[in-house]
């Protein structure tokens, strides 16, 4: 019973508070002398704030100032590796290198900011400044760590687009690929047939990109032609290489494209 006294007191004492404070604004507001906009003081003014700007500028500590520019470019090379990877991170490998980033990315945001509020007290009357007091050693650690994901992530992503170029929607097979890319083996064995299909698929593709304008033609045409003749005769052997670069498709004249003759001999001893 004496619980729900002191409690209702109390809610009384806040509702009469409450009711004190919203009556002293609305005395003040029917008190008060209209006056125009443009006679008013400014709330805002430009030139001050710029020259608080400039001061805090001038009187920052170079580490401080750096600690500040760090953790901005973190989160923007955060926001932009995010945004480029939107549909690469459907690979595994893409998304776990992504997760191993942010992680390491947000640990030293904290760091960062752990660094920078005490310099800020340190900066303060009274507060003591110390050798360690603008970034700690383990701060620059968890920086370099971001900075090493973001060089790996960076050729992660750029790895992965340039083969989804090729195999669009094959993120098993990427995934599988920059596995074992990332690693000493010399294999890549691809047991899945619509894997193996697919790859295939992506070197005929890049093979057929200059192939002749004959729809009969299944092959493509070929960047270099080399010939190489030899005689019978085994007491004088001699050969000719000739090495015929075609010219531009479509364009027949003799005046077009390159031959380059070489003949060599050797005498039998």
């Amino acid at each position: 019973e004496q619980l729900k006294t002191f409690a209702l007191k109390e809610a009384s004492e806040a509702i009469s508070i409450l009711m004190n404070l919203r009556a002293f604004w609305e005395d003040t507001w029917d008190e008060a002398e209209a006056e125009a906009a443009f006679e008013q003081d400014p709330l805002f003014n430009p030139y001050i704030t710029v020259e608080m700007m400039l001061h805090s500028l001038e009187t920052i500590h170079p580490a401080l100032l750096m600690n500040q520019v760090l953790a901005v470019n973190l989160s923007n090379a955060r926001f932009v590796l995010k945004a480029a990877s939107n549909q690469a991170r459907q690979v595994p490998i893409l998304a776990e290198g992504f997760r191993k980033l942010h992680n390491a990315i947000d640990l030293a945001l904290q760091a960062l900011t752990k660094d920078s509020s005490v310099e800020v007290a340190a900066s303060k009357p009274g507060g003591k400044a110390h050798i360690l007091s603008h970034l700690a050693t383990e701060t620059i650690a968890k920086c370099e760590e971001a900075c090493n994901q973001i060089g790996e992530f960076e050729i992660l992503l750029s790895r992965s687009l340039a083969l989804l170029e090729k195999l669009p929607g094959k993120y098993g097979l990427i995934d599988s690929l920059l596995q074992e890319g990332c690693t000493d083996s010399k294999f890549v064995f691809v047991k899945d047939p619509s894997d193996r299909d697919a790859f295939l698929g992506a070197i005929r593709s890049g093979q057929m990109i200059n192939v002749t304008i004959d729809p009969s033609s299944f092959f493509p045409d070929a960047s270099m032609r080399e010939y190489v003749l030899s005689n019978n005769d085994r007491l004088n052997p001699c050969q000719l290489n000739a090495r015929l670069v075609p010219s531009t498709r479509g364009i027949a004249s003799s005046f077009n494209g390159s031959l380059l003759l070489a003949i060599s001999s050797s005498e039998h001893s």
